[in-house]
């Protein structure tokens, strides 16, 4: 049997900690002697995982670069891995941090020292998935053919992702996190961030200074922050939780049949630590609040494969190689890098499953770069092609956008999909591979 082997890395860098995870994939090639090369990964080992440490920030909270790249390439010593030995990777940049003011160029940089990394900055909806995949909440629902919905809790957000029979089904976000308040050693408030002032003036008044609360007041505001979390989960939202969505909502009538908690506040929950306020925030706190809960001890919540450690796993774990005997290139410079991809669910109705995808990767499809695959499912037969040729052009309609048109498939007909395309959008450039 034909495989490969390749060391990967996933670095997380997220509103309170950034973690950095080492791993070995084994690939196999699952194609016969005369087709195309067709690698599928069969195995993955985690060879070593950083501590989590806090992101660096500055006071006027942008991320501090050089610091940043210390604290990672200090992980590679660790680990023993020189940065050139890595194969593959991905930096993800999440929840707060995703919107400090040099996120972008910083992450970017950073991938340009350490290797020919993937960068993403997330989204709610895309932070939501990825999360969801790396606390195994999708492989749960895969292979028990249920509906399992994830929750991950972090510093600033809740990034919800539910998963039918492995399939991604909805994601929703709520800015509520365990540091929204920042405390001391002594659990004092010393720093409020908007959405925690806003639950706490909820809670105790217009206007009322958070510095001042007292620890009762303080498992007060954390309970609120529980039953916001729960709301979303039956969609029933009060106006604040309205207030704190950061997109829209679960699908409605539905209800999990299994509910996992990860992030920093899941691991809190799995494992409560004896001193409150020893992240200095009110994380432990939300997760004994969750923990008390009556809703949420009437569900089924079960501990996750990961906890804190979903985001970074998820970042790490998928890494897509594609190449084909036949490929359609016009107009369009290699190499391309970075560029997320639209993966259709629904395929009877590719141009509505397109989008939905994009809206998923918190995307806009008449600005942004991106690339549109195939269904794996598709038929090799012209019938088949035909109707993807119409889809494209429909969407390629509906959704005009100055960037190339890049179009990825499993199935080798690259270079037919490519000739028959061409005439009916002359003036775009575009890629099929």
């Amino acid at each position: 049997m034909n495989t490969r082997q390749l060391l990967s890395v996933g670095i997380d860098i997220g509103t309170t900690t950034t973690q950095v995870i080492f791993s070995r994939l084994e690939l196999v090639n699952r194609a016969a002697v005369s087709q195309v090369p067709r690698y599928e990964f069969i195995k993955r080992e985690i060879s070593w995982q950083s501590p989590v440490f806090f992101t660096p920030v500055d006071k006027q909270g942008g991320l501090k670069e050089a610091e940043l790249k210390t604290l990672i390439l200090e992980q590679y010593h660790a680990a023993g891995i020189e940065p050139e030995s890595v194969d593959s990777g991905a930096i993800i940049i999440t929840g707060e941090s995703a919107k400090t003011r040099n996120a972008r160029p910083a992450v970017m940089a950073l991938s340009q020292s350490l290797g020919d990394f993937v960068v993403a900055s997330a989204g709610p909806h895309l932070e939501s998935v990825i999360a969801g995949h790396g606390a195994g909440a999708q492989t749960l629902s895969e292979q028990r053919l249920c509906r399992v919905l994830n929750i991950d809790i972090g510093g600033g957000t809740a990034n919800y992702a539910l998963f039918d029979a492995g399939k991604i089904s909805g994601t929703a976000c709520l800015n509520v996190g365990g540091r929204l308040l920042e405390t001391d050693s002594h659990g004092r408030v010393v720093y409020a961030h908007k959405p925690g002032q806003m639950i706490v003036d909820e809670c105790f008044g217009a206007g009322t200074d958070a510095r001042s609360l007292t620890g009762a007041q303080l498992v007060q505001v954390t309970r609120r922050m529980a039953e916001l979390i729960v709301e979303v989960i039956d969609g029933t939202l009060s106006p604040l939780a309205q207030a704190l969505m950061q997109t829209g909502l679960l699908p409605a009538g539905v209800t999990p049949e299994i509910i996992t908690l990860s992030g920093g506040v899941g691991e809190c929950y799995r494992h409560q630590p004896a001193d409150p306020f020893c992240f200095a925030d009110i994380g432990p706190l939300l997760a004994t609040a969750l923990h008390d809960h009556p809703r949420l001890r009437e569900m089924n919540v079960q501990f996750p494969a990961q906890t804190v450690r979903a985001t970074v796993i998820g970042a790490g774990a998928h890494t897509l190689s594609l190449s084909g005997s036949t490929i359609w290139l016009e107009g369009v410079q290699l190499p391309l890098r970075n560029l997320p991809v639209a993966i259709p669910i629904d395929e009877t109705d590719l141009v509505g499953a397109w989008q939905q995808a994009l809206i998923q990767l918190d995307l806009d499809p008449k600005t942004d770069a991106y690339v549109l695959a195939l269904p794996a499912s598709l038929p090799v037969r012209y019938a088949a092609v035909l109707t993807v040729i119409n889809a494209l052009v429909d969407f390629v309609a509906r959704f005009p956008n100055p960037h190339p048109l890049l179009v990825v498939a499993g199935q080798d007909f690259g270079k037919a999909l490519g000739m028959l395309l061409r005439p009916q959008l002359q003036q775009l450039p575009l890629a099929v591979i």
